[in-house]
């Protein structure tokens, strides 16, 4: 654990080190945002240098709605390393460590799943098969008791193995650490101080204009956990840059957040991000999301280089094979040779 550790740190301490050439040419980066639009691509575009956003821009509409800058996006999976960050503030506060096991805030937890440590939770190595339980629970003892109750990957080898459900315990854990609803938490120690008045968790569809008519019904009822996380580009980007400058987590915590912890056919994942390197080379550190009816959100960072960018879209799938945000960002890394 301790070697992890110091290799986490040594990638923050070098975050503020962006020894990169001069920012991206904005003509070069709209060239290829163009050439997707006019395959399909609708949606927002931030690419940001240092501290300094260097192209933000809204392309096509969503039910005859523009999209701007501003924009709201659902970021269906982007969301997790909010929870992941929430988790971390915790054990900084000296309420829980990484290492304990579920049981030590869900008691009810069964024989099988009692060793289960919240690291696991946000690595995916639980082995806490991909579902919907808690998605559908009205509640969190509801949400815990029917996660609990479906059986393990079997055999559990505590390799990479992405579900919804982990992070639904660990939001669940983060509510009976806190005594805050989940939602509250984010806003009271997330959203509220570093002004992020366009994110948040949606329970029904107030708040989440333009694409309320876009989201399928089960997203539009009110319901507990994670789910519906939305928000926009220029928010995505100012909740990174307030991580990388340590206004959300101390150094530290930091070093755990970026971590990697097991592999996966991409890289690595650490907690709620993941960590690779792109074709030529550049260090990359990512998270992402997608969903069925459409949205797909990503933030693609490249420390070494210094550069953000944040694509949000409802535009769905541009292939079976890839989602228009990934088709665009990388295209924009061949483009900004990254």
């Amino acid at each position: 654990m301790w070697r992890a550790l110091i290799v986490g740190l040594a990638f923050f301490s070098a975050l503020p080190a962006a020894a990169a050439p001069s920012a991206p040419s904005t003509a070069t980066i709209e060239r290829v945002v163009r050439k997707n639009v006019a395959e399909g691509f609708s949606g927002t575009v931030l690419v940001a240098k240092g501290d300094r956003v260097i192209f933000d821009r809204g392309y096509g509409s969503v039910h005859g709605v523009r999209m701007r800058p501003d924009t709201r996006y659902w970021i269906s999976s982007t969301g997790k390393q909010f929870v992941a960050a929430a988790v971390l503030l915790l054990q900084r506060e000296g309420k829980l460590t990484l290492d304990d096991p579920i049981s030590r805030f869900l008691p009810e937890a069964p024989p099988d799943k009692r060793a289960i440590t919240i690291r696991q939770l946000l690595s995916h190595t639980s082995g806490i098969v991909q579902g919907y339980e808690g998605e559908d629970s009205a509640s969190n003892p509801e949400a815990v008791r029917r996660i609990l109750a479906v059986p393990l990957e079997t055999p559990r080898v505590h390799r990479f193995l992405y579900s919804n459900e982990n992070y639904q315990l660990a939001a669940a854990i983060v509510e009976r650490v806190s005594g805050l609803a989940y939602q509250d938490f984010e806003r009271r120690h997330f959203f509220g101080p570093l002004g992020l008045k366009d994110t948040g968790i949606a329970q029904g569809p107030a708040g989440v204009a333009p694409t309320r008519d876009a989201t399928p019904e089960r997203l539009r009822r009110p319901n507990w956990g994670i789910e519906g996380h939305y928000s926009s580009a220029r928010d995505l980007f100012r909740w990174y840059r307030a991580l990388r400058a340590g206004r959300v987590l101390d150094k530290a915590s930091l070093g755990q957040l970026w971590t990697p912890v097991v592999p996966i056919s991409e890289g690595e994942a650490a907690l709620g991000w993941f960590v690779t390197t792109t074709p030529r080379g550049t260090h990359r550190v990512w998270a992402r999301g997608n969903d069925d009816f459409g949205p797909n959100s990503l933030i693609y960072t490249y420390p070494d280089r210094g550069l953000a960018i944040v694509i949000l879209t409802h535009a769905g799938q541009k292939t079976d094979d890839i989602s228009y945000s990934r088709a665009l960002v990388s295209e924009l890394e061949t483009a900004l040779k990254l």
